[in-house]
């Protein structure tokens, strides 16, 4: 029993981590990093119960299936900002999981544990101290943005600004312009799925637009609708200040992330 909840605990832990990883790295690609999640879990569980039982094996292949499914749906759907944080989070889990994991196999094998493990401080101590190493690193992922640059006004000129929308979030989230002055707003679909663009509760003045993908809202209201690799525009005047959320409106979006704000002073 403890051998097929090892091989258990083991496939469904890599998988989630590896899983996670590839939902990051190939983000445009839900089905690429699900294949590759689940593969890597299922060689973890594998492996574990490999030398345990048949039931063991079975046990680590399914839970390892199942934790890349979920982790690879995790890496692709979490926002931009909280990437880094969330794998280097599931790292640091991984890592407990393994001490207890090796606590539970010399207990099992040798009916004795370590004298590290006699002492709970230590393997405490440890994992806060692989934790803070961790934490003060770089970024994880080369190509991902960091909060501070996704935070950052992209302005492709001195009244021009360009919001990139991905799967699932737009780049930057964050942008400044001034009240009565004119404004040219562009945004560019680059992931792979359609997204859209609203400026909630924002009524400017001097709207100018292209009317192809107009969804029937309001004639002020400034909303951008994109295929992937299409570019919109829309110009317009503010008349009030305040501070405004941008939204991708396509049903389950903005619960995954797409959401921004627009500060008018």
């Amino acid at each position: 029993m403890t051998g097929m909840m090892i091989a258990m605990t083991l496939g469904m832990s890599a998988g989630l981590t590896i899983g996670l990883i590839f939902g990051v790295l190939f983000s445009d690609d839900l089905f690429v990093s699900t294949i590759l999640g689940m593969l890597a879990g299922m060689v973890a569980g594998f492996l574990a119960g490999v030398p345990i039982s048949i039931m063991a094996v079975l046990d680590g292949l399914l839970s390892g299936l199942m934790g890349g499914m979920m982790g690879a749906m995790l890496g692709v759907m979490i926002a931009l900002d909280y990437r880094e944080a969330m794998v280097k989070i599931m790292f640091f889990l991984f890592l407990a999981t393994m001490l207890i994991l090796i606590y539970m196999i010399q207990k099992e094998v040798n009916g004795k544990i370590t004298a590290f493990y006699r002492n709970p401080l230590a393997p405490v101590a440890l994992m806060g101290f692989i934790f803070f190493v961790f934490n003060q690193i770089g970024p994880v992922f080369a190509g991902t943005d960091s909060a501070e640059q996704n935070h950052s006004e992209h302005k492709e000129s001195d009244n021009s600004l360009l919001i990139k929308a991905n799967e699932y979030d737009f780049l930057p989230n964050s942008i400044n312009v001034d009240v009565g002055e004119t404004v040219t707003l562009s945004v560019e679909n680059t992931g792979t799925v359609e997204h859209d663009l609203e400026i909630v509760d924002f009524n400017p003045d001097n709207v100018q637009q292209d009317d192809s993908h107009n969804h029937g809202q309001n004639a002020n209201t400034i909303h951008l609708h994109a295929t992937p690799g299409e570019k919109q525009t829309v110009s317009f005047t503010p008349s009030e200040k305040g501070e405004y959320r941008f939204i991708c409106t396509i049903p389950g979006h903005q619960e995954s992330g797409m959401i921004g704000t627009m500060d008018v002073s």
